[in-house]
């Protein structure tokens, strides 16, 4: 999830989006599957209103309920004003990159030999954008594999070693993806642990201490997937001599491509296994990669201003209003952010829709109440007040200091299915305005209110 830039590295997610089939078989998601007539507006304002001044949310608190198959609010608070959507604004980055890219498109790390075939040639680790590159082990989870630097190692000294080639120089190449690597409005303090600098190449999310989710990034990100890949070629019996060098380019581009033979490459998880993660867990480099990937599609500048662009496109495309979006990154990090209630209940409700199946990992990823990734955190979702929006309640979490926002779905006690942004960007209590918007989703969820 974002976080105050004062705050330490928090992340205590977990390493995947933890499916539970029971779990996620508790929210049905599919806007066609009505059960009656939606709450009517009245209705829903008897049930909301009071919970609106709960204690900690603060003065400037914003709700957007909407049946996702209908036309217009059910209810409206500030639901056209714009908040900080801390990580609510992953949301936004999902559906565009759905629908730009398609949830099969996988993202490749390449091996390429260049120079021709001397005795000690020159080889580039060529990064595609996939921040997702591990050297740990595994994960137990069919559904998340993220590519694998060992396995990228073990296939590029097996096809050398064929070629008789003992010995390389080494160069890495990051520059599908243009700078800056952090954004201008962002804390210097994030990358102590929230986000590494956004590069077309990283290994273990560009952390000090592979698999130590607390750990600092590193400023260097490339430079250090290069070494990692360095030693793992060494220990399959391919020695690289010197130290990896930045070949900028050497990988794409026609000329390059021309003189460049592809020696092994792996790919990413399925992008829909790619969103469905990046939403469950908050993971701000894949939501940052994405943005990226989605400009790429566009023809545009891989930044973040050509991201942020991109999107914007890609969701006029759609159909979607653009009224309420103004936004700088694609993680909700910045604090120059905005996004109104009503524009997030649209994209939520865009992909629900029935025309658009391809945008379903953008629901299916969003964590359960008390169930998976960033809502099963905190004792979320246990007390009195809320513990009956557990396993009912399917949203996505932000947080930054003085920020509490979650946008999501929930069957109400009719069946019906709903829609909704709730966003306090002027908190004064975080954990005290977490439970506030708990206990505004769990309230949609027993609530009738026709």
């Amino acid at each position: 999830d974002s976080v105050a830039p004062s705050s330490p590295a928090p992340s205590t997610r977990a390493t995947g989006p933890a499916h539970n089939p029971a779990a996620a078989a508790l929210v049905p998601v599919l806007a066609g599957d009505k059960a009656g007539g939606a709450p009517t507006t009245a209705g829903l304002a008897g049930v909301l209103k009071p919970l609106t001044t709960a204690a900690g949310l603060g003065r400037h608190v914003g709700v957007a309920v909407a049946d996702p198959a209908g036309s217009g609010l059910l209810f409206d608070q500030r639901a056209g004003e714009g908040f900080a959507p801390a990580s609510t604004n992953k949301v936004v980055t999902a559906v565009a990159a759905l629908a730009a890219l398609g949830p099969d498109k996988r993202f490749q790390t390449r091996v390429v030999q260049t120079g021709g075939n001397s005795a000690t040639p020159t080889i580039v680790l060529v990064g595609g954008g996939d921040p997702t590159l591990s050297t740990q082990a595994a994960p137990n989870d069919p559904a998340w594999r993220p590519a694998a630097l060992e396995e990228l190692a073990a296939a590029t000294a097996g096809v050398l070693q064929a070629r008789g080639v003992n010995s390389v120089t080494l160069g890495y190449d990051a520059s599908v993806f243009a700078g800056p690597a952090l954004s201008p409005t962002w804390s210097a303090g994030y990358t102590d642990g929230n986000v590494a600098p956004v590069v077309g190449l990283m290994v273990d999310e560009g952390r000090s201490r592979p698999g130590d989710e607390l750990s600092p990034r590193v400023a260097d990100p490339a430079g250090s997937a290069a070494v990692a890949f360095a030693g793992r070629l060494a220990a399959h019996g391919v020695k690289v001599s010197g130290k990896p060098s930045a070949m900028p380019g050497a990988g794409s581009g026609s000329a390059a491509s021309a003189s460049a033979d592809q020696v092994a490459s792996v790919s990413s998880a399925r992008l829909g296994d790619l969103v469905e993660h990046m939403l469950t867990v908050s993971d701000n480099d894949l939501a940052e990669a994405l943005l990226r990937q989605v400009a790429l599609a566009a023809g545009k500048p891989a930044t973040f201003d050509g991201g942020v662009a991109a999107v914007r496109e890609q969701l006029g495309k759609l159909g979607v209003g653009l009224d309420g979006l103004d936004t700088v990154d694609g993680s909700g990090l910045s604090r120059e952010d905005r996004i109104s209630p009503a524009f997030l209940v649209r994209v939520l409700s865009s992909a629900a829709a029935d025309a658009h199946p391809d945008l379903r990992a953008a629901l299916t990823g969003l964590p359960v109440a008390g169930f998976t990734g960033t809502l099963a955190e905190d004792g979320r979702y246990t007390t009195a007040q809320s513990s009956a929006g557990a396993g009912v309640v399917r949203a996505k979490t932000g947080s930054l200091a003085g920020v509490v926002t979650l946008a999501g779905l929930v069957r109400d006690s009719d069946g019906e299915l709903l829609v909704f942004a709730l966003m306090a960007d002027q908190a004064t209590d975080t954990a005290g305005a977490r439970a506030g918007v708990d206990r505004m989703a769990t309230a949609l969820a027993g609530c009738g209110c026709g």
